[in-house]
């Protein structure tokens, strides 16, 4: 549906918010309410993008970060940046193709290693840039695999791309790694579980809306805010809290 506007809505998102982003701006309330330019990447990648947006004065209406990434633009433009929201924790795990017939133990630390070490490739998400990715190097430094041992590691921008290339690996021992809420709509996937205790990874996501430039006196700005502060408490709402825990989020305790 096209929206009625020509409102631009300007979205920044870590690559676990896309799901629920996209399926949200696909609904007719909001599709005919503005249009939306929207970018996702990996968490540390998004922070720099938002970082970067204010201090050139550039648009971004909206941000998916975790609490502590947006308290970090907090500091530096605390003028700009509401807080509105938490969409949840998404849970960091393993990943294979649905239906490949293989067995693939991750229930423990000495399973974990063993799978690891039987594998013919692994997938991951940038292991520096986003939350996952750092998560999987740490673990992967303790389980202290030798090299000759380690499976042919490819990576990815972020864990969503690392599940859609699992399709490539038919017919080898593949695994990715990637938070629960990159995995939900892929259905050539199946989610084996989280990292085995004591390294399980529980990502909170939340909202904020970028207030515009006190010097952009502009009222299409003022009216991109304000949707994007409305789209936000919808993301967020606990009317929908239904809808995200089957996308992968998970309450907070």
């Amino acid at each position: 549906m096209s929206a009625l506007t020509s409102t631009l809505v300007d979205i920044c998102s870590a690559g676990a918010g896309r799901v629920w982003v996209e399926q949200c701006l696909a609904m007719p309330q909001w599709a005919q309410m503005a249009q939306y330019r929207t970018r996702y990447a990996a968490l540390q990648i998004t922070l720099d993008e938002v970082s970067r947006r204010l201090e050139q004065g550039q648009d971004c209406h909206l941000c998916v970060l975790t609490p502590d990434a947006i308290r970090s633009l907090q500091s530096r433009w605390p003028e700009r940046l509401d807080w509105i929201g938490s969409l949840g924790q998404a849970e960091t795990g393993w990943v294979s193709l649905a239906g490949d017939g293989q067995s693939y133990d991750v229930a423990t630390v000495q399973a974990l290693r063993q799978t690891l070490i039987s594998l013919d490739v692994l997938l991951v998400a940038d292991l520096q840039q986003s939350s996952g990715g750092r998560h999987l190097q740490r673990v992967l430094d303790q389980l202290a695999i030798p090299a000759a041992d380690m499976p042919a590691v490819q990576s990815y921008a972020g864990g969503a791309q690392a599940v859609a290339a699992l399709s490539a690996h038919a017919g080898q021992r593949v695994m990715a790694c990637a938070q629960s809420t990159e995995v939900q709509s892929a259905s050539h996937a199946l989610y084996l579980g989280p990292f085995p205790a004591p390294h399980g990874l529980f990502t909170e996501y939340a909202l904020a809306a970028v207030r515009p430039h006190p010097d952009n006196h502009d009222p299409e700005a003022q009216a991109a805010w304000t949707l994007a502060c409305d789209l936000a408490r919808y993301l967020c709402s606990p009317s929908q809290q239904a809808r995200r825990l089957a996308l992968g989020f998970v309450g907070l305790s």
